[in-house]
Protein backbone atom coordinates (compact mmCIF):
# COMPACT_ATOMS: atom_id res chain seq x y z
CA UNK A 1 0.00 0.00 0.00
CA UNK A 2 1.28 3.20 -0.98
CA UNK A 3 2.57 5.53 2.36
CA UNK A 4 0.32 8.15 0.85
CA UNK A 5 -2.87 6.10 1.52
CA UNK A 6 -1.99 5.66 5.36
CA UNK A 7 -3.39 9.12 6.41
CA UNK A 8 -6.51 9.49 4.89
CA UNK A 9 -7.68 6.05 5.30
CA UNK A 10 -6.81 6.28 8.84
CA UNK A 11 -8.78 9.86 9.25
CA UNK A 12 -11.70 8.01 7.13
CA UNK A 13 -11.56 4.88 9.22
CA UNK A 14 -11.92 7.65 12.52
CA UNK A 15 -14.90 9.01 11.00
CA UNK A 16 -16.80 6.18 10.20
CA UNK A 17 -16.47 4.50 13.32
CA UNK A 18 -16.90 7.14 15.57
CA UNK A 19 -20.24 7.57 14.14
CA UNK A 20 -21.42 3.97 15.86
CA UNK A 21 -20.27 5.12 19.25
CA UNK A 22 -23.59 5.09 21.48
CA UNK A 23 -24.29 6.94 24.72
CA UNK A 24 -27.13 5.77 26.86
CA UNK A 25 -28.55 8.22 29.57
CA UNK A 26 -31.03 7.24 32.34
CA UNK A 27 -33.64 10.16 32.37
CA UNK A 28 -35.85 8.50 34.80
CA UNK A 29 -36.21 5.82 37.65
CA UNK A 30 -39.42 4.33 39.49
CA UNK A 31 -39.52 2.44 42.38
CA UNK A 32 -42.52 -0.53 43.50
CA UNK A 33 -44.75 0.14 46.46
CA UNK A 34 -42.99 -2.77 47.91
CA UNK A 35 -39.47 -1.50 46.70
CA UNK A 36 -38.62 -4.82 45.18
CA UNK A 37 -38.81 -3.38 41.78
CA UNK A 38 -36.99 -0.52 40.17
CA UNK A 39 -38.31 1.06 36.51
CA UNK A 40 -34.99 2.89 34.87
CA UNK A 41 -36.05 4.93 31.32
CA UNK A 42 -33.05 5.66 29.18
CA UNK A 43 -32.02 8.14 25.57
CA UNK A 44 -29.70 6.52 23.79
CA UNK A 45 -28.30 7.88 21.21
CA UNK A 46 -26.15 6.34 18.59
CA UNK A 47 -25.13 9.82 16.18
CA UNK A 48 -26.38 11.64 13.69
CA UNK A 49 -26.50 8.16 11.63
CA UNK A 50 -28.98 6.29 13.94
CA UNK A 51 -33.01 7.67 15.34
CA UNK A 52 -32.69 7.61 19.29
CA UNK A 53 -34.37 5.22 20.98
CA UNK A 54 -36.24 5.65 24.68
CA UNK A 55 -35.78 2.38 26.48
CA UNK A 56 -37.96 1.07 29.15
CA UNK A 57 -36.01 -1.55 31.64
CA UNK A 58 -37.24 -3.60 34.71
CA UNK A 59 -34.97 -5.06 37.39
CA UNK A 60 -35.45 -5.99 40.94
CA UNK A 61 -34.08 -3.67 43.29
CA UNK A 62 -31.10 -5.27 44.50
CA UNK A 63 -29.82 -6.28 41.40
CA UNK A 64 -26.03 -4.91 40.50
CA UNK A 65 -26.81 -4.97 37.09
CA UNK A 66 -26.74 -1.36 35.87
CA UNK A 67 -29.83 -1.19 33.79
CA UNK A 68 -31.69 -4.39 34.07
CA UNK A 69 -34.43 -6.18 31.23
CA UNK A 70 -36.37 -4.09 28.51
CA UNK A 71 -39.37 -4.16 28.66
CA UNK A 72 -40.28 -1.08 26.14
CA UNK A 73 -38.51 0.21 23.26
CA UNK A 74 -39.27 3.61 21.33
CA UNK A 75 -38.20 4.78 17.97
CA UNK A 76 -37.31 8.93 18.46
CA UNK A 77 -37.60 11.17 21.25
CA UNK A 78 -40.44 10.59 23.34
CA UNK A 79 -42.15 11.90 26.26
CA UNK A 80 -42.15 8.75 28.32
CA UNK A 81 -43.97 8.07 31.74
CA UNK A 82 -44.03 5.30 34.37
CA UNK A 83 -46.06 4.71 36.83
CA UNK A 84 -46.79 1.76 39.54
CA UNK A 85 -50.06 1.22 40.05
CA UNK A 86 -50.37 -1.45 41.86
CA UNK A 87 -46.99 -4.07 43.64
CA UNK A 88 -46.94 -5.68 40.75
CA UNK A 89 -48.40 -3.68 37.86
CA UNK A 90 -46.92 -0.79 35.85
CA UNK A 91 -48.43 1.54 33.44
CA UNK A 92 -45.96 3.07 30.70
CA UNK A 93 -48.10 6.58 29.16
CA UNK A 94 -46.31 7.81 25.84
CA UNK A 95 -48.70 10.11 24.14
CA UNK A 96 -47.63 10.55 20.51
CA UNK A 97 -46.06 7.21 20.30
CA UNK A 98 -48.00 4.77 18.22
CA UNK A 99 -46.44 3.45 15.64
CA UNK A 100 -42.98 4.42 17.12
CA UNK A 101 -43.03 1.51 19.87
CA UNK A 102 -41.32 -1.02 18.86
CA UNK A 103 -41.36 -3.42 21.33
CA UNK A 104 -43.32 -3.55 24.49
CA UNK A 105 -43.75 -6.67 26.77
CA UNK A 106 -47.20 -6.91 28.83
CA UNK A 107 -45.73 -8.63 31.32
CA UNK A 108 -42.17 -9.74 33.11
CA UNK A 109 -41.51 -11.18 36.52
CA UNK A 110 -44.70 -11.60 37.39
CA UNK A 111 -45.34 -7.87 36.48
CA UNK A 112 -48.16 -6.39 34.45
CA UNK A 113 -47.75 -3.33 31.90
CA UNK A 114 -49.80 -1.56 30.59
CA UNK A 115 -48.86 0.75 27.78
CA UNK A 116 -50.96 3.56 26.41
CA UNK A 117 -49.56 5.25 23.39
Amino acid sequence: MARWLIGPLCILLTAVTACTVCTEQIVDETTSPDRAWTTRTTVRDCGNLATPTIDVYLQRTDSRARLGEIVMLVRHNHAVKVTWTGRTQIRIECSGCADDVRFARPSVHGISIAVSR
